[in-house]
């Protein structure tokens, strides 16, 4: 062969070489493959993120904006409103099963527009029917609630003294996540099934049986209400789903080696003991004198003070 045909030769390999693998990266999977992974986008998709990351991470369960926004501040990377919280917070009441599903959308909306990191709000029972959580969690969805809490607990409840309410029969609870689900839609809020079965004397098989159905009808994230760590564990491995838990007696880490990836903890308690000792201090001396305050910077940053400071400036507001 000559040096013409030998150098034409080569050419003519690269250049099929060059075609094939050009070929070979038009594929979808090898494009897919190739592309660097897209930044999630929703707020559901940013703790489905979450999700994917080692080890368990803290959420403080909120009472207000402000805390909301404290708890931001501070770092942490999910934040938390309970019913417990809103029933409290907005109406100085218990978690009795009285907060309308309306008010409960209004105060997480409220929240998550007002946070960059990801929101898991409670909605009890979705506002009751399959058809009533499917319209919450396109109000949810529409405000920015990355996961909504649906529990399968119903009626009167939590009211000291007083019989607990009642179970909703479990194929029902299933159709309402389903329904959750399908109004969501892809990239919406992720469904957190909660099991309050235990309180309400049921045994742990019954639970698993309840959890286990949830997670198949599309829940994401599961929360066995009630049990111990050794339960969370079997449901952890069972389902397969990451669990939720409001902790309390054990540390982060402890319910992260039980399946736990979301552990939850109320502030709002030890913020109106806080208070109590303020308002003692008062009826007492006249004064509260140099108790711990909110330190100026997170005051600063929850208040967002600088934007407000730069908007006032560029509008002349001074002026107006």
């Amino acid at each position: 062969m000559s040096q013409q045909d030998s150098g034409a030769s080569r050419r003519d390999f690269f250049t099929a070489a060059t075609g094939a693998l050009v070929a070979v990266a038009a594929t979808p999977a090898a494009a897919a493959a190739a592309a660097p992974a897209a930044m999630p986008t929703t707020a559901g998709d940013k703790l489905r993120a979450i999700f994917k990351t080692p080890g368990p991470v803290a959420a403080p369960i909120v009472y207000d904006v402000a805390s909301a926004k404290l708890a931001q501040h501070m770092g942490f990377k999910v934040i938390t409103i309970g019913g417990s919280a809103t029933s409290s917070g907005m109406f100085g009441m218990g978690d009795y099963g009285m907060a309308t599903i309306s008010e409960l959308v209004e105060l997480a909306v409220r929240m998550a527009q007002a946070l960059e990191v990801p929101l898991i709000a409670d909605a009890d029972d979705g506002g009751g029917n399959p058809l009533n959580v499917y319209r919450a969690m396109k109000r949810y969805s529409k405000g920015g609630v990355a996961c909504v809490l649906l529990e399968d607990l119903t009626g009167a409840k939590h009211v000291p003294g007083r019989p607990e309410g009642q179970m909703v029969p479990l194929a029902v609870h299933v159709d309402k996540i389903k329904a959750a689900m399908d109004a969501g839609g892809a990239g919406g809020p992720v469904v957190l099934a909660r099991c309050d079965g235990l309180s309400k004397g049921e045994i742990f098989d019954q639970i698993l049986a309840r959890l286990k159905a949830y997670s198949d009808a599309g829940a994401e994230l599961l929360f066995a209400s009630g049990a111990n760590l050794e339960q969370k564990k079997k449901v952890a491995e069972v389902t397969g789903k990451p669990l939720f838990s409001t902790a309390g007696r054990f540390t982060v880490d402890e319910e992260g080696k039980n399946g736990v990836k979301v552990a939850a903890f109320a502030i709002e308690g030890y913020a109106l003991g806080a208070a109590h000792q303020a308002l003692l201090a008062l009826q007492k001396n006249g004064l509260i004198g140099d108790m711990p305050t909110l330190p100026r910077d997170a005051s600063l940053a929850i208040l967002d003070a600088k934007m407000w400071g730069d908007l006032h400036q560029k509008y002349n507001a001074d002026k107006a």
